[in-house]
């Protein structure tokens, strides 16, 4: 039966067309879901490279998206590329803003640590006066300019602080040990005159 045999032919060359075509749409729409997957986490690193400022959380999100990014297939070697150029940009620009960041600041707790060291070796300088009135006031205003002085790094602060704690603390005890000591001389020459007063009234 070739009449019958090539009926079967043809139908079975249309179905294959119509399978191809399908095959080709769902290839055609793996691709665009694939190339606007990437397309959305190229996006969003361009976001994080412009614009945040949680740097610890932002680069774990950059190193997430490149992990995403591997898992995604399907995108011709041009497209991938493109888009691969871009986040590669976004990811470059971000480590350059955050290198900055961290450079500002450490120049700035640099600074505040020569600041501090000043103010120590100040305190220090005085811990042992007995300028009583004149150096409490001198070392009140190295407290204020110690609080108005900004941060240095966590260590620095934490021995620059015992030491300027150190110094003032020296002074004030010397001083209220000076002052108990002059306050018991004074009640003591109270009582000898108060004996005194109170002879001379007898006589």
């Amino acid at each position: 039966d070739l009449d019958g045999l090539a009926a079967r032919l043809d139908k079975l060359a249309q179905v294959a067309d119509e399978k191809a075509v399908a095959a080709r749409a769902a290839r055609e729409e793996a691709r665009a879901q694939a190339i606007a997957r990437k397309t959305a986490l190229v996006e969003e690193a361009e976001q994080i490279a412009t614009t945040s400022s949680g740097w610890k959380a932002a680069g774990d999100r950059l190193r997430a998206i490149l992990d995403e990014w591997r898992t995604i297939r399907g995108i011709d070697k041009k497209t991938d590329g493109e888009l691969w150029k871009r986040y590669a940009a976004a990811r470059d620009s971000f480590n350059r803003r955050r290198g900055a960041h961290f450079a500002a600041l450490d120049a700035q707790r640099k600074e505040a640590q020569a600041i501090k060291e000043k103010l120590v070796a100040e305190a220090e300088a005085l811990a042992d006066s007995t300028d009583w009135t004149t150096t409490a006031n001198q070392l009140k205003e190295l407290m204020a300019r110690w609080k108005a002085a900004p941060r240095a790094s966590k260590e620095a602060e934490q021995r620059l602080w015992t030491r300027f704690r150190a110094a003032q603390d020296n002074y004030f005890t010397r001083r209220s040990e000076a002052f108990a000591a002059r306050d018991a001389e004074q009640r003591e020459n109270l009582r000898r005159r108060q004996a005194l007063v109170a002879g001379a009234e007898a006589l």
